[in-house]
């Protein structure tokens, strides 16, 4: 039988630790749980695997708060891996867990890398993020988001066409309905590049586009910062509010984030995926309603 995998990603010092604590202790407090915390190479190739015992020097190389496996811990190794290799690395990392014990239940703890999120076919994923300051932290602005999705339908134009039939098969050839673009003369010399082939997308097209579902799926998540796109496809998203005072638009971000969830996740309104309050506060309802999903997530 494997190990059991739950991934914790988000922003840096977001609370993900924090997060990893309360569902050791609090929900899986009967059985013994080990931690992978991944970390980038800072020099490019180093991928290792690391058994970690809880000594000083490991915790100022791991530069977070310090969690001793006397408090919990079955086991805690690091992974550092480059991003090309990372489908590589955390497979070692949770081998290792598994010859400690072969059921056991790993949490895998991350920052936002996307390479992240498609290394591992984890159980269960939870993103924790601190509370914004801004909305423009967790969504683009209308412009950059309309740029960003121009782009993404040119690279998923084929597929769509192909897939849902929704753009002409003629257009999508090396002849009518393709110009080649150079890029601006400084970004050419800076990056090398050689001209680009767009498409020739009409207004009709792209509305058609928009009403399928990859359409949908697309036009909302570009909306978010590419730090906070694992956020649609995570289990349970907390917002940690305990780190700073929150911010007065807390209320509108939340409210965003609630509509962008029920627009693509069709589970969303029938168990809650969002949380937000003071996670370390056990007199924050958030608290106990988190400690609550996790129990019911996990079936503990």
């Amino acid at each position: 039988m494997p190990l059991t995998t739950l991934l914790i990603s988000g922003p840096t010092r977001g609370g993900k630790t924090t997060v990893a604590r309360l569902i050791a202790e609090r929900v899986l407090s009967k059985r013994p749980v080990h931690l992978l915390r991944l970390k980038a190479a800072h020099d490019g190739y180093t991928n290792a695997v690391t058994r970690l015992d809880g000594s000083p020097d490991d915790q100022r190389a791991q530069n977070q708060t310090p969690i001793h496996e006397a408090n919990g811990w079955a086991s805690m190794h690091r992974a550092t891996y480059t991003p090309d290799r990372v489908f590589e690395t955390i497979p070692e990392g949770l081998r290792a867990v598994r010859r400690l014990e072969r059921r056991g239940f790993t949490i895998v703890e991350a920052d936002g890398d996307p390479a992240i999120r498609h290394a591992y076919p984890y159980d269960y994923r939870v993103f924790v993020m601190p509370a914004p300051q801004r909305i423009s932290d967790v969504f683009r602005e209308p412009h950059a988001a309309a740029v960003a999705l121009q782009e993404v339908m040119q690279d998923t134009a084929a597929f769509a066409s192909e897939i849902f039939g929704l753009f002409d098969g003629d257009g999508l050839d090396d002849s009518a309905g393709v110009r080649h673009h150079k890029e601006c003369p400084s970004r050419a010399r800076a990056t090398g590049s050689a001209p680009v082939e767009r498409l020739d997308i009409g207004e009709a097209q792209i509305r058609q586009f928009l009403r399928s579902p990859i359409g949908v799926e697309i036009a909302s998540r570009i909306q978010l910062q590419p730090e906070y796109h694992p956020l649609v496809e995570a289990d349970v998203a907390v917002i940690n509010a305990g780190l700073c005072e929150p911010a007065a638009i807390l209320d509108e971000c939340i409210g965003r984030i609630e509509k962008l969830l029920c627009r693509i996740r069709h589970d969303a309104r029938r168990q809650s995926v969002l949380y937000w309050g003071n996670i370390t506060d056990a007199r924050d309802p958030a608290y106990h309603q988190l400690v609550k999903r996790f129990r019911t997530l996990l079936s503990c």
